[in-house]
Parts: structure tokens; sequence; C-alpha cells
């Protein structure tokens, strides 16, 4: 038919061609990348999370020497109680170390990422500029979705970042740590 092409619908703008028109650049995928990896690297879990097997067989070793040491120091010096009651007493400071979580080991961090609506930007923390970038290029580009990625090690988040996606197309608007920013797109 010779109408049809009046009546079909218009093809979306690509991401970079709506980023382009408002003057802007993405975040450098290098340097996400980059980050995510030092990030990881930074984080990583602790000795006694890697090697937790050890960790009571360590604990528990130590005040079985501790009461052996006691025994056998009150064995050679049986007039003296000094010996057992230091050990007796030393064995009470690791007790209470362990119940208080002193010997906690860490778990390693891990990236999540989810998507987020437009208006719970600032309420989740996001950085006035690149809450402003990504409020803007959302609104230029319908169907859109943002996308927030955490660094989260035992439910704590560590290190944010933004990305803006439609129809297969990603881009990054920006990293920040603690209100700080690392990278935003302009």
């Amino acid at each position: 038919m010779p109408f049809d092409a009046l009546v079909a619908p218009a093809r979306p703008r690509l991401l970079a061609d709506v980023l382009s028109e408002q003057g802007l650049a993405p975040v450098n995928w290098q340097t996400l990348t980059e980050h995510k990896r030092a990030q990881l690297e930074t984080f990583k879990p602790s000795f006694w999370h890697q090697h937790q097997t050890w960790l009571p067989v360590g604990l528990i070793g130590s005040v079985g020497c501790m009461a052996a040491s006691g025994g056998f120091a009150n064995r050679i010096m049986p007039a003296s109680m000094l010996p057992s009651w230091l050990a007796l007493g030393w064995m009470c400071v690791i007790a209470m170390l362990v119940v208080f979580g002193v010997f906690r080991g860490h778990a390693g961090s891990q990236w999540q990422e989810r998507w987020v609506a437009g208006g719970w930007l600032r309420a989740l923390g996001v950085p006035e500029p690149i809450a402003a970038i990504a409020l803007s290029l959302h609104r230029d580009a319908p169907g859109s979705t943002l996308i927030l990625g955490e660094l989260v090690q035992e439910e704590v988040v560590l290190d944010p970042y933004l990305l803006l996606a439609r129809d297969g197309e990603l881009v990054c608007l920006g990293i920040w740590d603690n209100g700080r920013i690392i990278a935003c797109a302009g």
C-alpha cells in the first residue's frame, strides 16, 4: 500500500543520540569495569572467612593449651595458685572475645543490580548531579529503565553506580561512594 509509510510507528532514538543531544558522554565501560574489579579486591573476604574450619580449631586449641599450661604450672609450683588463676583469667578473656564477635570473619562482597524508579533516586542517595542527568535522560528516552548497581557485603551497600538501559543499549551514568562522585556522565 502506498500510505503504509505514513502510519508506521516512529523508531525510537538510540541512547547515544539522546546523550549527544544533551551534550553528554557516558562513563567509559573500562572505567566501570576497573572500578568494580578494584572494589572487589578491596572488600575481599577476611582470612577467617576464607578459612572458616580453622577458626574453631584455633580457638578451642588455644583454650586447651591454656588449660594444660595452667595445670602444668600448678603442678610445678603447688604452693602458689597464681598461675592457675592467670590461665583461668586468660581463658575467660578469650571466651569473652569470642562471645562479643571480635573473631568475626566478614564475607566477601558481590555486585548486585536492580531496577529503580526515577523518583526514588534521591531517596536512594544518588548524588544530585548524577540524579539530574539520569532523570533528564530517562524523560528523553521513553521506555528506558534505570539500573542501580551496588557492591554489597553482608547486607551493607558499599559502592553504587547507575546505568540507563533501553532496547539492549546500556550506558553508565555515574559511579559514587558515600556521596563522593568517582565518575559522572558529562
